[in-house]
């Protein structure tokens, strides 16, 4: 098995498709111009080696390659701790309702003269 995932010039290749066939699909890294070449076999790819290659795409912040998510996307892991302390919509609406609620006990409780 290849592994064609590490790089010359940033920590993992990051591939794009130059070339789809019917036979092959040949992919070159964005960063060290290192191109792979993979067989298709009844019109399909090889799914694990795809996925060893691509690695870079297949990261996810949390979970057990969070420290590879971090490594590769150092200026994107502050940009989703950001994200990911921000409200959700579901919780700002709630803020709202708790908000319009209590107004409406403040005006109800409140003598108009």
């Amino acid at each position: 098995m290849r592994d064609n995932s590490k790089c010359q010039k940033a920590i993992f290749c990051d591939f794009h498709v130059v070339l789809d066939d019917t036979l092959a699909q040949v992919e070159v890294c964005r960063y060290c111009s290192k191109k792979v070449i993979y067989n298709k076999y009844d019109g399909r790819i090889d799914n694990e080696q795809y996925r060893r290659d691509h690695i870079r795409h297949f990261v996810q912040p949390g979970g057990r390659t969070g420290k590879l998510f971090e490594q590769i996307y150092k200026t994107d892991v502050l940009r989703y701790q950001h994200l990911k302390q921000r409200k959700n919509k579901v919780d700002e609406y709630e803020d709202w309702a708790r908000a319009t609620r209590e107004a409406k006990i403040d005006l109800k409780s409140s003598t108009i003269i």
